[in-house]
């Protein structure tokens, strides 16, 4: 066959990059012509069809393999591919920088880039020619968060006196995903220390998300929500403490999974600060970020076990007898679109209505309901005094007195905030650990009557970017509320209230687009399953996307041409 045509690869180009070998044909596909379907993983058809003939005839099948659609694939298809020798983890990791070098200028999502990812790819390779494969990320490019310890690679948190820092030893999370055959091409950008609901830095700036560059990403895993919206990887690692898995997901319309507490290792992440003893024995969680459900499964599989510096991960519920054949009219699905009295934008409301009421009419058992004795004002609290007592158990009483004097008027309206300030004591710990035991109890008891529980993320979709009016240690403080249909509502109020609540209850949480706002935006779902159940969780999962409206990536209409490796 002919070598490539240049001519007919530039009208490929022109007609936004699409090859449409396996278009999609859902009827209810909104992603329109040669658009990229979030859920099927497929293309529409969209190129005209002599252009198409001629590519076809003139470009050699080596070149096809090349098709700019290759970076919104799966991470699974991808690892498949380069099993298969359809393509070098070499020549997907170049167009991965590529696609980086182009994306990144106006995004700011990969702050660091590994100089050794093409070098590591050749080593994949060379293994797999070997006949050594090294696990079943073997060659896939991915990203981390920033505040993931990778060895001899930079890692700061976004924290101006770790701008230079390079660890000498991976994170447990890190060192698992290299042992199964992963590529970090790069580390995604955080708020400082991954303390905010957006994704900005005195290091490296602010992170702009893909559907608007003028709003953000969410934070505090928005670099690398950012990245995987953007094409930019296969799959993204962050961690969530209230929402930074969650929030982000939602605003880019990625898939994020909060794992339940304790399955997955928090060894070498910052914080704590690495010369400090890590206080945070509870709430913080580490988790995959993908563009599919199918993604997140192989990412836990991965990120989910032991590691010889790690012992002390609970085991996850094995999916296994009659959870493992669920269908749709198996489920019994409860529903909420607000709790507590805490506005949601009505877009997101109607959005959550349209979605039950597809999975009613698919047969599933639909409910509104909320647990009926859980108290959100009490669990905001224990959250944010367990945040209080954990996160800064060195600061003495003293200052911490003075502190909550001197912000009692801005806590008082953010009851997550209202006891992270304050003076601290064992006694109190003892407290809100016993508050914290009965929350779960009372989750549990209302899990054990439904499959998932699905609610709302935040009050609403992206907001454009805010800065704070003051700061208080490391913890930026909003003044200028953000508006819900028009209502003020305080911008932790706003962004934390539908989030803490399971970070306190320990539940796994699989956030998944459903669709997008008038304007563009994605919306996003939180669905809450029971805790050590994070396998049954995705099966669940994988079963109800479908029922989501079909949204598509913009960066996919803007991938470039790709270089010739």
């Amino acid at each position: 066959m002919p070598s490539t045509s240049p001519f007919f690869i530039k009208l490929l180009a022109r007609s936004e990059g699409r090859f449409p070998l396996a278009p999609c044909r859902q009827s209810t596909c909104a992603s329109g012509p040669g658009g990229h379907c979030v859920r099927s993983g497929r293309w529409r058809a969209g190129l005209p069809a002599l252009c198409l003939f001629l590519a076809l005839f003139y470009t050699p099948l080596a070149a096809q393999t090349g098709k700019p659609d290759l970076q919104f694939e799966s991470a699974r298809s991808i690892a498949a591919k380069i099993r298969n020798r359809e393509i070098t983890a070499a020549e997907l990791v170049r167009r991965t920088l590529a696609q980086i070098e182009d994306r990144n200028k106006e995004l700011n999502a990969i702050v660091t880039l590994n100089p050794q990812a093409l070098a590591e790819a050749r080593a994949a390779d060379e293994a797999l020619a070997a006949g050594r494969n090294l696990g079943p990320l073997h060659g896939v490019p991915i990203v981390v968060k920033d505040s993931y310890a990778t060895r001899g690679l930079r890692t700061t948190a976004g924290y101006l006196p770790l701008k230079d820092f390079i660890p000498t030893e991976d994170s447990v999370v890190v060192a698992l995903l290299k042992d199964a055959g992963a590529i970090i091409v790069g580390k995604g950008n955080l708020p400082t220390l991954a303390m905010d609901m957006q994704t900005n830095n005195p290091v490296f700036g602010r992170t702009n998300n893909p559907w608007d560059p003028k709003r953000t990403p969410g934070g505090s895993s928005g670099g690398d929500v950012t990245a995987l919206a953007a094409g930019m990887a296969y799959l993204g690692f962050g961690s969530d403490l209230a929402g930074s898995l969650r929030v982000p997901a939602a605003f880019t319309g990625v898939y994020s999974l909060k794992t339940s507490y304790g399955v997955v290792s928090k060894q070498g992440h910052i914080p704590p600060l690495p010369d400090q003893i890590n206080g945070l024995h509870g709430l913080v969680v580490m988790g995959p970020i993908a563009r599919s459900i199918d993604d997140l499964e192989l990412a836990l599989q991965v990120i989910a076990q032991p590691h010889p510096r790690d012992k002390t991960m609970r085991p996850l519920v094995a999916l296994t007898g009659p959870d493992s054949q669920l269908t749709v009219p198996d489920l019994k699905i409860a529903w909420i679109d607000s709790f507590a009295g805490v506005p949601v934008q009505a877009e997101i409301r109607r959005s959550m209505q349209a979605f039950v009421q597809r999975l009613a009419q698919a047969g599933a058992k639909v409910t509104r309901v909320e647990p009926g004795k859980f108290d959100y004002n009490q669990a905001w609290q224990t959250w944010g005094g367990l945040v209080g007592h954990q996160g800064a158990y060195e600061t003495s009483n003293c200052l911490r007195w003075i502190g909550d004097f001197f912000t009692s008027d801005y806590t008082a309206q953010n009851p997550m905030l209202r006891q992270v300030v304050g003076p601290i004591s064992v006694p109190r710990y003892m407290q809100l650990k016993n508050s914290q035991a009965a929350l779960i109890t009372q989750m549990d008891n209302f899990l054990d009557e439904y499959d998932i529980w699905i609610v709302p993320v935040s009050s609403t979709t992206a907001f454009e970017h805010m800065t704070p009016e003051r700061q208080f240690g490391d913890l930026n403080v909003y003044e200028t509320p953000i508006l819900v249909d028009g209502q003020p509502v305080p911008y932790y109020v706003a962004t934390q209230s539908y989030t803490t609540i399971f970070a306190l209850t320990e539940n796994p949480v699989l956030t998944m687009p459903i669709g997008l706002d008038t304007t563009g935006l994605p919306i996003g779902v939180q669905v809450v399953g029971r805790r050590f159940l994070d396998r049954r969780l995705l099966k669940i999962g994988g079963l109800i996307d479908p029922y989501g409206a079909e949204i598509h990536y913009p960066a996919e209409k803007q991938v470039p041409n790709q270089r010739d490796p």
